[in-house]
């Protein structure tokens, strides 16, 4: 397990890049939301923090009420228009690996993103992509603002308007990478559940299996890190169940 792991870390590069490159995929709204199911286990226990008030608390060390406000809740300006061109190369330049230019391209009309598609799907995306380049780049930090941005933006929306489970999957994915990355383990476990439960109920070919996989490895890692024995067995279980079926 311990090889499997490490070999599973060293493609996380190549899983965003491929990951990026499907977020190329039209807006094809689905009317998606969050999976209620619960996979991987866990519960939250009598006498613990209520678990919606410590992830606020977790999300305010990443992003501003200001920025919340700007991004989230402010109204459209219909005369600014919205930045395709840096969006589409943007996502190219990731598949390249060239995330630094990536960042570049897309920082460069982030205001222009912002004004013109305030609380719109659109501008979930663009911020989706952003924090794919900055991950990439080991600006972790940075990358889980914009992940939190976007995920914020895609719950907002009415059903018919919510995007892809891709792009729900890619924003809990680099929440959890993140989050686990800075070491705030139970926000990491948290967003890779999530991740999972996208990976496991998203429609055929929309999540590869191997990204599922890299969930329930970086899942276990934090586990583990948490000292919850039980539970790793439990994920463990839920692996070896998904490499089996890929054999």
């Amino acid at each position: 397990m311990r090889l499997r792991n490490e070999q599973a870390r060293q493609t996380v590069p190549a899983f965003v890049c491929l990951l990026a490159a499907a977020l190329s995929l039209p807006l094809g709204l689905t009317g998606c939301s969050e999976p209620t199911s619960t996979t991987s286990g866990g519960s939250n226990g009598a006498g613990k923090v209520d678990p919606a008030l410590q992830a606020q608390r977790s999300e305010e060390m990443f992003v501003s009420p200001a920025e919340e406000k700007r991004f989230v809740t402010d109204t459209p300006d219909t005369k600014v228009a919205f930045p395709e061109a840096e969006f589409v190369k943007g996502r190219k330049l990731i598949t390249q690996l060239n995330a630094a230019e990536a960042e570049k391209v897309l920082m460069s009309k982030l205001d222009d993103a912002v004004k013109s598609a305030a609380g719109e799907t659109k501008l979930g995306q663009y911020c989706a992509r952003i924090s794919t380049a900055l991950h990439m780049e080991g600006k972790d930090k940075d990358a889980l603002k914009y992940a939190i941005l976007a995920g914020h933006i895609f719950y907002k929306q009415p059903a018919e308007k919510r995007p892809l489970p891709l792009w729900f999957f890619n924003v809990h994915l680099h929440q959890g990478l993140g989050y686990k990355k800075l070491r705030i383990f139970p926000e990491a476990e948290k967003q890779l559940r999530k991740a999972i439960n996208f990976a496991s109920s998203a429609p055929a070919g929309q999540v590869d299996w191997n990204w599922h996989r890299l969930c329930l490895i970086e899942l276990i890692d934090t586990l583990e890190h948490e000292k919850k024995t039980s539970e790793v067995k439990v994920v463990k279980g839920e692996l070896k169940a998904l490499e089996d079926s890929h054999r």
